[in-house]
């Protein structure tokens, strides 16, 4: 009886780290929805500071726009989403916080990215990060967590060999 009532513990917090997953898919669709609304503001570059302006960007292709001509939006939906039950299944396994934290934010751009692709063909990218006129290729909050997510992950990756 210990055991199932520890089990069941430890299953209650995992879910705490899908909930984090679904909060990262609601902050993506979100926003992408706000920009998709308010195309003729943003189809101008909006300086929000600096070195950071928020733009439209129709990306067919994967980060960053790369195979953006070869139009296999569909089919890099399909494999995110393959690519998020298997995230899911490390979710499960992993026993470090700052992993499972990684993974969710992991999982939460994936999804957001994936659902994306499979419903229009592509993701809309918005953020325009750039230093004079180095300009980071646009990206999005789906990207911004997946880039997050697999440094806390790796991070931890690190420590756990570390102990």
């Amino acid at each position: 009886m210990k055991d199932v009532k520890k089990r069941l513990i430890h299953e209650f917090n995992k879910s705490k780290f899908l909930f984090i997953a679904i909060l990262v898919v609601i902050i993506d669709q979100m926003t992408k929805y706000l920009v998709n609304e308010n195309i003729e503001t943003f189809s101008q570059d909006y300086k929000i500071f600096k070195n950071l302006n928020l733009v439209y960007v129709l990306n067919k292709g994967i980060s960053f726009g790369l195979l953006s001509q070869m139009n296999i939006s569909f089919y890099l939906g399909i494999i995110s989403m393959v690519i998020s039950i298997f995230i899911i299944f490390l979710i499960f396994k992993s026993k470090n916080k700052i992993e499972l934290l990684g993974l969710s934010f992991i999982l939460g751009g994936a999804v957001g990215n994936g659902l994306d692709r499979i419903i229009n063909s592509y993701v809309i990218d918005f953020i325009d990060f750039h230093i004079s006129d180095f300009h980071w290729p646009a990206f999005n909050f789906a990207d911004f967590f997946i880039t997050i997510g697999a440094l806390f992950y790796i991070y931890a990756s690190f420590k756990i060999k570390k102990s």
